[in-house]
């Protein structure tokens, strides 16, 4: 049993456009109530009146919502002359296809039923089948859009990956300059993945598609979409909102200070500065032990999906090495200049790398030494590392390369001014460092060539000299003058943006939380 009125929806305007009035409705059920059962119910409402509900089977009421659809057609008489012209629509159904051919059959049978209170002559004018069915009631829907995420092969281009998802060459071509205008397409890369959404263009062809829109994934944190604006296509970069926080990390060296730093979670590009930083002042080579620790705070960029993390800065390092403690900060000064300084306000950047290679080891140092090739005394005026062919060799400090060539026994050999007094040399190399020629500008820590064993050598290694005023020097009792000094305002400043780093940094250490901030300057706020 179902109650009629949420059957038939009757508060709503569509079954009262087909059955003019209430009064049409009461009379039908009533006729109805005559060859089925019908019951009436009364209900009390919020208000405190009587109302009454006609509840009906099923059936009955799912055949009054099928006339209300399929509509009337010519009045239909009752055998005492009554008009029952909402039952003509019934006339109107035939079986279709799927789970509606059991609702349908017994409508059909409910109307052959009431013909025999019908008069001949409306039985005659009522047609047994006008070809309307159910389905006939549906509206023509276009096809599904047909949507692809396409990986960028190696040797693919843009519209070789478009002509693959069936987007036609004039669209292809319209796509790509309008991408272009945004992102070159020419920087995709394999792995990347292209999404494609095609649309249909009408129902009658279920073949005819046209692109509607097209998004690359730039990196972790950018995107750019093509989506189509009538004829055209506009670009729209969508950038995931990101949030910089701050971590700070504890590492004991077990091994090596990657490998340690590394596993307590340090990221590598974090590991690298750190090293960067305070190689003016340590030899990582042979000054690391195990048991000396590493404490560094840093902070990144993340997207809120996890999936982007882009490095910031280190804000600050501390290595304690036998005991000694070496830390430096990070510190914007009031012109805008950054740069690292010890606790008494001193720049650690001085003018020189001490070692101008990793992962070597002093094989001959500066002074008298027999010769390995000639067999008698000679000075020494270098120091040379032993390391393995290809290892790369980095530019002490900033200047312009003076000399790149062959020269003498040194073999292949590269000279750099760094200023007026100061040069530095580099002897027995394999091969120079990509695009550098004489006159080329280099910056500290720059790869300039490679360790090799060219020139008067009995195996591979780098000669390493200091000239000071033309004159070679021993590198290792050179003064080298350092960067800028924190004085009066801006020294008592760093002074306290210094503590304020100390205290921040134990308090993330000893929460193992990280701290969410806008910016790098925020943390100090």
């Amino acid at each position: 049993m179902a109650y009629v009125n949420k059957v038939l929806n009757l508060n709503t305007s569509s079954f009262l456009s087909t059955i003019t009035d209430r009064t049409h409705l009461v009379r039908a059920i009533d006729w109805l109530g005559q060859h089925m059962p019908v019951r009436r119910r009364y209900v009390l409402t919020r208000d405190n009146r009587l109302r009454m509900r006609y509840v009906l089977p099923t059936a009955t009421a799912l055949m009054l919502a099928v006339v209300a659809t399929a509509g009337s057609l010519a009045p239909v008489k009752g055998a005492g002359g009554e008009d029952y012209s909402f039952i003509s629509g019934l006339a109107q159904i035939e079986p279709a296809a799927g789970s509606e051919m059991n609702l349908v059959e017994r409508l059909q049978t409910t109307h052959r039923r009431l013909q025999r209170y019908m008069t001949p002559e409306t039985v005659a004018a009522v047609p047994e089948s006008s070809g309307v069915t159910l389905a006939s009631f549906q509206p023509r829907m276009l096809p599904r859009p047909k949507e692809k995420t396409l990986e960028i092969g190696r040797g693919d281009t843009l519209a070789a990956v478009l002509q693959r998802a069936s987007v036609s060459g004039s669209e292809a071509h319209a796509a790509i300059e309008t991408l272009a205008k945004q992102f070159d397409p020419r920087k995709i890369r394999p792995g990347q993945n292209v999404y494609v959404r095609l649309d249909p263009i009408s129902p009658e062809n279920e073949n005819d598609y046209r692109m509607t829109e097209m998004e690359i994934s730039v990196d972790a944190f950018k995107s750019v979409a093509i989506k189509r604006d009538g004829e055209d296509f506009e670009a729209i970069v969508e950038e995931k909102p990101v949030s910089r926080r701050v971590y700070a990390r504890n590492a004991p060296i077990e091994v090596s200070l990657y490998g340690s730093a590394e596993k307590a979670g340090v990221p590598n590009a974090a590991i690298a500065e750190v090293i960067r930083v305070l190689s003016w002042d340590i030899d990582f080579q042979r000054d690391i032990r195990k048991g000396d620790v590493l404490d560094v705070m840093y902070d990144q960029d993340e997207t809120d999906d996890g999936k982007g993390v882009r490095f910031g800065n280190v804000l600050f390092a501390r290595l304690n090495i036998n005991g000694v403690e070496i830390p430096v900060y990070r510190y914007e000064m009031k012109n805008g200049d950054v740069d690292y300084f010890s606790p008494d306000g001193n720049s650690v950047r001085k003018a020189l790398l001490k070692t101008p290679i990793d992962g070597a080891r002093v094989s001959s140092g500066y002074g008298m030494r027999k010769h390995p090739v000639l067999g008698y005394s000679k000075m020494h005026k270098g120091m040379d590392f032993a390391a393995s062919t290809g290892t790369p060799i980095y530019a002490a400090g900033d200047g312009t390369i003076e000399k790149l060539g062959r020269f003498s026994s040194y073999g292949n050999y590269v000279r750099i001014r760094h200023n007026g007094n100061i040069k530095t040399a580099y002897a027995h190399l394999s091969k120079y460092g990509k695009g550098l020629s004489a006159g080329s500008r280099v910056k500290q820590g720059q790869v300039i060539g490679y360790v090799g064993a060219t020139g008067r050598v009995t195996g591979a290694h780098l000669h390493y000299e200091v000239l000071m005023g033309g004159e070679q020097i021993n590198p290792n009792s050179v003064k080298l003058p350092t960067g800028n000094t924190l004085k009066g305002t801006e020294l008592a400043s760093f002074k306290l943006k210094m503590q304020e780093v100390n205290r921040r940094y134990e308090d993330l250490l000893k929460n193992g939380e990280r701290m969410k901030v806008a910016s790098a300057q925020d943390f100090f706020r």
